[in-house]
């Protein structure tokens, strides 16, 4: 209930409301035990999830039933912009062959034609049905109770024509009059017949080469943009069974005495045209009528295909043509159409006409039948302006479905005159007249249906694939060159898939397209577009009396609707397969929905193979700007580390100069001596000091490490607290514009200067090659980096030197003794021996033993000139890397070994999950049901004709090269102009590939929209191209002058 309300609430209403968001507490114990239940998703991202999951990433369609027999590729595309008349000669020559062959072989064995495919009386017989039910469905029920039953609605005999008519003739004398519908819900076709009957020689025109004797006749249909033909034999159906089976008739034909009751039998109720089950001519020996409609059922596969269509389907089938829906309250200028279209049917159109198939309703508009077609037969004006028209309905029963207004037969209108001015006599042929007016009042809907009776029509087509979204939307698809002037048809059609019943799957499809200039793609420049038919939905045309010459393109838009319902082409397969049983009704109907996709399979493998190299650039792109992130992370951990270690040593050199200072002030501050010592006594107390000092591998007691291991912790930690501090500091002042998080680099190893090197006691040539030594270990720190191979596989393990550390000399150099000094003039203990030279086990073991707070002098073992150990790693005062990091080289080298896509090179990547792990998320996801459908996967085969007078017309297939315009959609066009949402969102700013803001954009504005603005603003149409990614020019796929053209056109996509 919404809004207030006057009466009060109950206290109980009340106490229900206020309590009823609370959840009564439980008691159960288990409740603890029970999973914490997880949150809902936010409504954006659980919207996102729904989208995401509702198609396929990639759309897919089988395009072959019966892949072990794969059907040879259409040569459409060879015959590029040809007469008409050459298609169906074509055909009608190849149709005339075949039946010559077959008559040669019946009269060589003395036998008339049997049709082993499409064999009706073994179908029926055998109670199969495959020639009369379409794949997975049963309309006429074929078994013993309905055959032996009268009132069941199914054929019970099959017998020739020979057997049938005492006087068979076949196309004599052609009327459409003459045609009667029988047992098949087919009064589309019958009407189609109708029509085509006025036309002259447009029945003789299906019918290319029979021979009534041997029973074998060729007929020629036009199927998808091409002519095809049907060879049968004359077998038909018949609606009672024969004299030798039982049945109701026959019972009651024994009842009377008569002589052979067999032969009345057979006169009665297999004799003519009556005695026929399907369509068949008023004449009771006439045979065209039944023989067309077989044949076109052969084509189709059963009989039960051809029910249900509407009349302009049949008579594009028939004739050739092309069929526009009309609705009368859609019709601007009645007296136009009337003059142009109406007046000259027979000559250049034919129309049919229906009512009530919108409404619904199946009933009686002042006897006109609802949702029945009839067929216009004639147009006149009488001499006092009245205009009439001759319908018929193609039932052919006495006074039903027929006009009971004014001109109906035996109305008031007619006189003497009329009747004589329009030579009708009123009978039961189910022919009536109408006036315009009560035409156009009661019928809605027309079939319009263009005849090319001029010889110089042509026509080039060409077929595609085209992916179909949930949301419609517009893409270019074709490009169209005119020479000259020319009337202009243009056909966009889907397959038929009446050829293919039961594998049409769960999509049905609703085609629109638009005409432009080439250089006027935008929504609002369009020169004319479709309007999608309610009905008719096979195919859309627009009609051009005159164009001009000039470059066109074609954005289409398809609409695709869902019934789930259906079952899919799989799932028909699969359940058609699941018994392993032979099945040539699958086999029959596969085949021809195989010959029917195969038009389209070259543009879906071009499209695919581009697809699938644009994919591999993308990944490979991805490969590429992933390693160079990491090699930057990794460059920018170095920089750091080196700015680190640098600042490190600046401390333990000011660290230095403040003992060093400390240590001379204390110096000075010490009274002097009154003693008279001689400078050989102080230098031997020097040395006295020096060998006192443990030597570097000593073993030293527990008292003696104490204090020093305290002493080294300390400084430990005090150093590491330095270096964090300072790695902080410079990673919070770095002004690198990377904002990603460098991990902290390790703390470079702190170097305490020996005693010597405080007090500068060296000699002047260990000074001079430590600075040399310093010198090269400083140029050479980028070349030693750029190798990338460091011997150690962890933290470094050689002792970093400080800039005023002093290597030891060779050990081949021998030291220079002291000269003994007496003993009454020194005071104090003698000095200790000095030590022995090292040799190489000490000082690898030493070198080995050496951490970053040692500072031994029997460690200092290195070459003075190259700054590098005897091992080979670098000196102690260069900044050594890990083996996992990579060199600090330029960007140069960089492109050299991370620029190729070589996968043998691989970063460093993150560990993956162990396998099995389950990533949970704290959401629960209401998005997922089990008994869901499947994604949207739609994808329909349409194909482009385009009728004109001009034989350099060329109609090209646009697939842009390089990149796919819209993951292979082609350019995206804009919405209609009238379209509500977007004439709804006012004007809006729009942002492009590269993220910058568009103003003046609107809602519905599209690609090529852009690039016209841009190109408004300054910019050429090749510079426009190359900012948004593609190349200048879109490839042609086909162009329409052989296959040699249109593969090597393919590989210039990008084909492999």
């Amino acid at each position: 209930m919404h809004g207030y309300s006057s009466s009060s609430e109950s206290d109980d209403e009340y106490d229900y409301r206020r309590h009823k968001g609370k959840v009564p507490a439980t008691t159960n114990s288990n409740d603890a035990n029970k999973k914490k239940k997880k949150r809902k998703l936010p409504p954006q991202q659980s919207i996102n999830r729904i989208w995401k999951r509702f198609s396929n990433k990639k759309f897919n369609k089988a395009l072959a039933v019966l892949p072990f027999d794969p059907v040879l590729p259409p040569t459409i595309s060879e015959r590029s912009n040809e007469l008409l008349s050459a298609g169906y000669e074509r055909a009608a020559e190849e149709c005339r062959r075949k039946v010559k062959k077959i008559i040669q072989e019946c009269r060589r064995v003395n036998m008339r034609y049997r049709d082993p495919g499409w064999d009706l009386d073994w179908d029926l017989k055998m109670e199969k049905g495959q020639c009369l039910n379409s794949l997975g469905r049963n309309k006429f029920d074929l078994s013993m109770s309905t055959m032996l039953n009268p009132s069941a609605v199914v054929p019970k005999a099959v017998k020739r024509v020979h057997e049938i008519y005492e006087k068979p003739k076949f196309m004599e004398k052609i009327s459409g009059s003459d045609v009667k519908q029988g047992s098949l819900g087919d009064c589309w076709l019958m009407a189609s017949f109708s029509g085509l009957a006025n036309v002259q020689d447009g029945i003789r025109r299906v019918c290319v080469e029979y021979d009534t004797r041997i029973g074998i006749y060729g007929f020629v249909f036009y199927r998808d943009g091409e002519w095809i033909y049907s060879i049968i034999d004359d077998k038909l159906y018949l609606k009672s069974p024969c004299w030798d089976s039982p049945s109701m008739q026959r019972d009651l034909l024994q009842q009377i005495d008569r002589e052979d009751v067999e032969r009345v039998y057979r006169k009665t109720y297999q004799t003519g045209s009556k005695a026929l089950f399907f369509a068949q001519c008023k004449d009771q020996n006439e045979t065209w009528v039944p023989l067309i409609e077989k044949a076109y059922a052969k084509a189709h596969g059963d009989y039960a295909s051809l029910s249900g269509g509407w009349i302009g389907e049949g008579l594009e089938d028939l004739s050739g043509g092309v069929t526009t829906e009309l609705l009368a309250s859609d019709i601007l200028d009645l007296d136009g159409f009337w003059d142009n279209e109406l007046s000259r049917v027979n000559e250049e159109f034919l129309f049919g006409c229906s009512t009530g198939l919108l409404d619904g309703g199946y009933g009686d508009r002042d006897g006109i039948s609802e949702g029945h077609a009839y067929v216009v037969m004639e147009a006149r004006t009488l001499k006092d302006g009245t205009r009439l028209l001759k319908l018929r309905n193609p039932w052919g029963k006495t006074k039903k479905g027929i006009w009971e207004g004014a001109w109906s037969d035996g109305s008031k209108e007619w006189t003497t005159e009329v009747q004589e001015e329009l030579g009708h006599q009123f009978g039961s042929d189910s022919v009536f007249w109408i006036s315009y007016e009560d035409l156009l009042r009661k019928y809605q809907h027309f079939d319009r249906t263009r005849l090319f009776r001029d010889p110089d029509w042509r026509c080039c087509q060409r077929w595609i694939g085209v992916e179909v979204p949930w949301k419609p939307q517009y893409n270019e698809k074709f490009h169209i060159k005119l020479t000259r002037e020319s009337p202009l048809v243009l056909v966009l059609s889907q397959l038929d898939n009446r050829y293919f019943k039961g594998l049409h799957g769960q999509y049905s499809f609703r085609l629109h397209f638009r005409l432009h200039d080439r250089n006027s793609p935008d929504a609002e420049d369009y020169i004319v577009r479709s309007h999608g038919n309610y009905l008719m939905d096979r195919s859309v045309s627009i009609e051009l009396p005159a164009m001009l010459p000039g470059n066109y393109s074609v954005f289409i838009s398809v609409v695709g609707e869902r019934d789930t319902d259906v079952p899919s082409v799989e799932q028909v397969v699969k359940r058609e397969c699941k018994k392993r049983l032979e099945n040539e009704k699958l086999a029959q109907v596969g085949y021809a929905y195989d010959l029917a996709h195969s038009k389209a399979a070259a543009h879906l493998d071009a499209v695919k193979r581009l697809r699938k190299k644009a994919d591999q650039k993308k990944a490979s792109d991805a490969r590429v700007k992933e390693r160079h992130k990491l090699w930057e992370k990794r460059h920018l951990n170095r920089e750091i580390t080196k700015k680190q270690g640098r600042k490190n040593n600046q401390k333990l050199e000011a660290k230095q100069k403040v003992r060093e200072e400390k240590k001379r002030k204390e110096e000075e501050l010490k009274p002097q001596d009154k003693g008279v010592q001689t400078e050989d006594v102080a230098e031997k107390k020097e040395e006295k000091k020096e060998d006192e000092k443990p030597v570097e591998g000593t073993p030293k007691t527990e008292d003696e490490k104490k204090p020093i291991n305290e002493s080294k912790d300390k400084e430990e930690k005090k150093g590491e607290a330095e270096v964090k501090a300072e790695v902080e500091k410079t990673a919070d002042g770095d002004d690198s514009p990377d904002a990603t998080p460098v991990p902290t680099p390790d703390a470079t190893p702190m170097v305490e200067k020996t005693e010597d090197q405080a007090h500068g006691k060296t000699d002047d040539k260990t000074e001079k090659s430590d600075d040399k030594s310093d010198d090269k270990a400083k140029d050479q720190t980028g070349d030693v980096a750029s190798a990338g191979s460091s011997t150690s596989s962890g933290s470094p393990k050689d002792t970093p030197k400080s800039e005023d550390s002093t290597p030891v000399t060779d050990d081949k150099e021998e030291k220079v003794p002291v000269p003994p000094v007496d003993a009454s003039k020194v005071s104090g203990a003698p000095p200790p021996p000095p030590p022995p030279p090292p040799t190489a086990a000490t000082t690898a073991n030493t070198t080995k033993a050496t951490t970053p707070a040692s500072t031994s002098t029997t460690s200092r073992s290195s070459s003075s000139k190259n700054g590098t150990t005897q091992s080979g790693t670098k000196a102690p005062n260069m900044y050594v890397t890990s083996d996992g990091e990579s060199s600090a080289s330029p960007i140069e080298d960089w492109e050299e070994l991370y620029s190729s896509d070589d996968m043998s090179r691989k970063p460093r990547m993150t560990a993956p999950a162990p396998a099995g792990t389950a990533l949970v998320s704290k959401y629960r996801d209401d998005t997922e049901d089990e008994n869901e459908p499947d994604p949207w996967n739609a994808i329909c085969v349409v194909g482009l004709r385009v009728y004109s007078k001009d034989e350099d017309l060329e109609l090209r297939i646009v697939m842009e090269g390089g990149e796919l315009g819209e993951g292979g959609m082609g350019e995206k066009g804009g919405v209609d102009l009238d379209n509500a949402q977007a004439n709804a969102g006012g004007a809006r700013g729009r942002k492009d590939k590269k993220g910058e803001e568009e103003d003046g954009a609107y809602e519905g504005d599209s690609e090529v929209d852009k690039k016209k603005k841009k190109r408004d603003g300054g910019k050429s149409d090749a510079e426009s191209d190359n900012d948004d990614g593609r190349a200048p020019y879109p490839v042609i796929v086909t162009k329409g002058d052989g296959e040699d053209e249109y593969e090597s056109a393919v590989e210039g996509c990008g084909a492999d």
